[in-house]
């Protein structure tokens, strides 16, 4: 009988509820109307592939339980949201701007293809990532993993971490400026517009500065976990704040949002959950952060840097239109619609070398000077657009440049695996401080199994992975 009026009472609690298929269409028919008013393009089915593209990005944020701005579907949307702005500014301006030799009717068609393996990639994501919570070996390996971390990290060992990894950090930060012969902050600026020629070969030194920016990132994780303890909380604020600076000054401003989104990470699990205020609030100062350096680097580049002049920095409408319209949102379709482009055609399919090229990632490359290049995107950049670089693709370009349509499929229902073990091993311990650290780790870093991704883990979680075990050992 208990059960019975158990099963009564839920049914009672959820026939209020809007089914999230039926949520889900009302959601995409309502973008839909709304693109289809801005639409100026001459094909009609791309708003509708933009809505159901958009509402399947939005579906976790309505209907993950408990709400999450950590819970891997949540913290993709964010990441997705770059793809989002550029087709919009198509649709009003009627034309789709793209660095191809392409006619408008190649560019439609290609935007549509693209727009359509979002969808079945969003699609595979989903279905892999709410479907696979009931797997058994998954279950076993989350119960498993957490129960042979430590909980609590030992204060000394994390001191004695700071004090070797400050000093490496410095020593690699000036080894890396005398390399280049920079000797004054206006040289340091103006070098942006050369910035992968500045640090070619430079990997392993900036490997020194990211241990340290994760040592940091552990003491205050550290410090946040022994709520009331007297130790000093302005070491690990200043520290994080003097990595930026310097990371900052190289242009590298992905790393500095790598690290404080971390941050940001730790302090919604150790210490309470980040209220929508204060996620507004840092997405803003991200922000910020971007249409300053955007500016910088814009003035080296067209050479306005020189000994005693600094860069001028203004905040408007036409600085922000800039920041959006060159640089954040073309890092999204635009890159996926240039590797639809690219591959097969002018660039075979790579079938798996992208990621076989990073086994030759230890070498340097002073001692294997024909190197492969490390991402699909840096082979775009060096043998069909010329001057060497990179050209992030994304996750879903990378899989299509290597394996078609079909790699895309597979690739995101591993992704999708990978993220439900990941968020279930840290929903089961929770209030563990290793589990806390590496979950949060991993998912920024690990994010997905793109190549440039896998360089992120090699930089930042291999090294937390034996951080955890140092200052947790006995």
């Amino acid at each position: 009988m208990k059960t019975l009026s158990k099963s009564v009472e839920s049914k009672r609690k959820t026939k209020g509820r809007v089914s999230p298929i039926w949520a889900g269409i009302i959601v995409v028919l309502l973008l839909y109307g709304l693109l289809a008013l801005i639409n100026n393009l001459p094909d009609p089915l791309i708003p509708f592939l933009f809505a159901v593209y958009w509402g399947l990005l939005c579906l976790p944020l309505f209907f993950h339980r408990p709400f999450d701005w950590f819970a891997p579907p949540i913290f993709t949307f964010w990441w997705g949201l770059q793809g989002i702005v550029r087709p919009i500014t198509w649709m009003s301006e009627g034309t789709i701007d793209v660095r191809l030799p392409t006619t408008e009717q190649e560019n439609l068609m290609l935007l549509k293809w693209v727009l359509v393996a979002n969808i079945m990639a969003t699609t595979m994501y989903l279905f892999s990532f709410y479907e696979t919570r009931h797997v058994a070996w998954a279950q076993r390996l989350c119960q498993n993993i957490g129960q042979n971390l430590p909980s609590r990290w030992r204060t000394t060992r994390l001191f004695v971490l700071f004090s070797f990894t400050l000093p490496a950090a410095v020593f690699c930060y000036f080894y890396i400026l005398t390399a280049t012969g920079i000797d004054s902050l206006w040289e340091l600026f103006s070098a942006w517009r050369s910035k992968q020629t500045l640090l070619e070969g430079k990997f392993y030194p900036f490997t020194g500065l990211s241990l340290f920016a994760l040592v940091v990132l552990a003491l205050s994780a550290h410090q946040w976990h022994q709520r009331g303890t007297s130790s000093p909380r302005w070491i690990t604020f200043v520290g994080l704040v003097t990595y930026s600076i310097a990371i900052a000054l190289f242009g590298l401003r992905g790393y500095v949002v790598r690290v404080w989104i971390m941050a940001a990470g730790l302090y919604h699990y150790i210490v309470r959950s980040l209220p929508i205020r204060t996620v507004f609030a840092l997405l803003c100062a991200v922000f910020l952060f971007a249409l300053v350096s955007y500016q910088v680097r814009r003035a080296a580049f067209k050479g306005m840097i020189g000994e005693g002049t600094l860069p001028q920095v203004t905040i408007s409408v036409e600085a922000v239109s800039q920041l959006v319209e060159e640089d954040l949102a073309t890092r999204g379709l635009d890159n996926q619609i240039i590797a639809f482009y690219v591959f097969p055609e002018y660039i075979p399919f790579q079938w798996g070398k992208s990621w076989l090229a990073l086994l030759a990632l230890p070498i340097p490359r002073f001692l294997w000077p024909e190197k492969p290049v490390m991402t699909p995107g840096g082979l775009v950049r060096d043998q069909f657009f010329g001057g060497g670089g990179s050209l992030p693709l994304g996750y879903l370009g990378d899989l299509y440049a290597n394996f078609h349509l079909m790699g895309i499929l597979f690739g995101y229902w591993l992704l999708g695996l990978y993220h439900r073990t990941l968020y279930e091993w840290h929903r089961r311990h929770k209030n563990n401080l290793s589990v806390n650290f590496l979950y949060v780790v991993f998912l920024v870093n690990l994010k997905d199994f793109s190549p440039l991704s896998i360089i992120h883990a090699v930089i930042y979680c291999l090294p937390a992975v034996l951080l955890v075990k140092f200052v947790g050992g006995k």
